[in-house]
């Protein structure tokens, strides 16, 4: 009957889904571990350490946002073939994605590198040289490491769509491993500093590439890559990977772009302020460790779904998805906001700072429900095939809502580091329930890729 079918449904989503995002879960946890005990480690560099951290991070986020029309072209398209089970074509895909990535990001560095002080200099108004300076170097390392970055975010994401989790698991363990062993060599044994920080960025950033490239071409499940054929590239597929990948690297471009523009409206309430919102962004990546988890299964098992023609069972996954999230993101924030002073004090040695993050404290828990509702609907509504619609409305509620309300809270309303997340909820809210109406209208998944 009905009910035995549905039965049987539920068995085979909850089969997949955990075959699937376990690896992930894993991944996810491991990584987010290592990256507070490396933000611990950076935070002991100087008082303003973090924050020069955060806003190189935050420089470099928009630069990789311009690889999104490769890497997320690549990775629609080869869940969606994944999907069908069309080998052939979505070899080709990874093929041309193995090419383009590392390529255009070896390029974007060099220019970069060229004009990375004055940039720095514009994005930090008002700011102390010192802090500019101690910025700028560590934003020359991130860029250093830019093209083994994007070489392995791309090939991680073309297996996952495949179906792939574990290889991208022990992936992390491997970038994870060493980037906390070079930041031990770097920092604590050769004084580099914030200069060390950087380095071991490039030491594990690099490792994972290499890595991930042989696991690529070890791959003969869901697509198999032929490496003469990397070298004769097909014009028609490029156009194919750049037309479904533009519209969300516009969208990342332009959501990167307003966080860098917040974080120079942050600078401007002082180093202070800025140190505050890095402890409290630091602890939201503990908290929010399900954004990275949904964001991911939402592409891929949503993804393949729809490439299937099963738009029912694509909506109930991502509902699974978010339900399972939302529990887990109540767990870890409860956690935080139980024990505030003890993980503000893991990431600041500075007393101003740790009390200022324990008054706000109390925001996390909101913020994490609205952002892994973004990080799910997101990607559901561009396996769908509506990533411009993604890329229209992203844009549209993060310079027509978050940054004027960012402004009007911080500046007329003197609301402080509050007002900054308080506006990007308003943000994330809109974001949240337009991708809502599109995943339950008529139109969605019906745009074949």
């Amino acid at each position: 009957g009905s009910r035995a079918a549905k039965g049987m449904r539920m068995k085979a989503f909850k089969s997949d889904a955990m075959r699937f995002t376990l690896p992930v879960i894993a991944e996810n946890i491991f990584t987010t571990g290592v990256g507070l005990i490396y933000s611990a480690i950076v935070g002991g560099i100087s008082a303003s350490s973090l924050a020069a951290m955060g806003t190189g991070n935050q420089a470099i986020n928009l630069v990789v946002a311009l690889f999104a029309v490769i890497t997320t072209g690549g990775v629609v398209l080869t869940a969606q073939l994944t999907g069908r089970s069309d080998i052939p074509r979505a070899s080709r895909v990874v093929e041309h994605t193995l090419l383009l990535a590392p390529a255009s990001a070896l390029v974007i560095t060099v220019v970069l590198l060229a004009v990375s002080a004055p940039l720095m200099r514009l994005l930090m108004p008002g700011a102390q040289a010192d802090f500019v300076k101690e910025s700028t170097d560590y934003f020359r390392m991130l860029l250093l490491s830019l093209p083994g970055l994007i070489t392995m975010n791309a090939l991680t994401g073309l297996l996952r769509a495949s179906g792939e989790s574990r290889i991208a698991l022990l992936n992390s363990i491997l970038i994870n491993v060493v980037q906390i062993a070079a930041a031990y060599l770097f920092i604590n044994r050769m004084g580099m500093k914030i200069m060390g920080a950087g380095c071991a960025y490039v030491a594990c950033r690099y490792a994972g590439a290499i890595a991930m490239v042989i696991a690529v071409f070890g791959h003969h499940r869901g697509f198999r890559v032929e490496p003469p054929r990397i070298f004769r590239p097909s014009m028609p597929v490029v156009r194919e990977i750049l037309r479904v990948g533009l519209p969300t690297s516009v969208d990342s471009f332009s959501v990167q772009a307003g966080y860098l523009l917040n974080n120079s409206l942050l600078i401007g309430l002082g180093v202070r302020a800025a140190s505050t919102y890095n402890v409290i962004a630091t602890i939201v990546t503990f908290t929010g460790i399900c954004q990275g988890i949904g964001n991911t299964s939402a592409a891929t098992l949503v993804g393949q779904k729809v490439g299937a023609g099963d738009l029912p069972g694509a909506r109930r996954r991502m509902n699974a998805i978010l339900l399972y999230t939302f529990i887990a993101t109540t767990v870890l924030c409860l956690v935080a906001c139980l024990f505030p002073r003890f993980f503000a004090g893991l990431f600041s040695s500075d007393p101003d700072v740790i009390s200022d993050s324990v008054r706000i404290m109390w925001l996390i828990l909101p913020f994490c429900y609205v952002a892994v509702s973004v990080n799910v609907t997101e990607p559901a509504t561009r396996a769908g095939g509506d990533t411009k619609y993604v890329m229209l409305t992203c844009t549209g509620c993060v310079w027509l809502i978050r940054l004027p309300l960012t402004w009007l809270f911080c500046y007329p309303l003197k609301m402080g580091v509050a007002g900054v997340w308080l506006a990007n909820m308003v943000s994330l809210v809109a974001r949240t329930v337009f991708c809502l109406t599109r995943v339950y209208g008529r139109k969605w998944g019906q745009k074949p890729l």
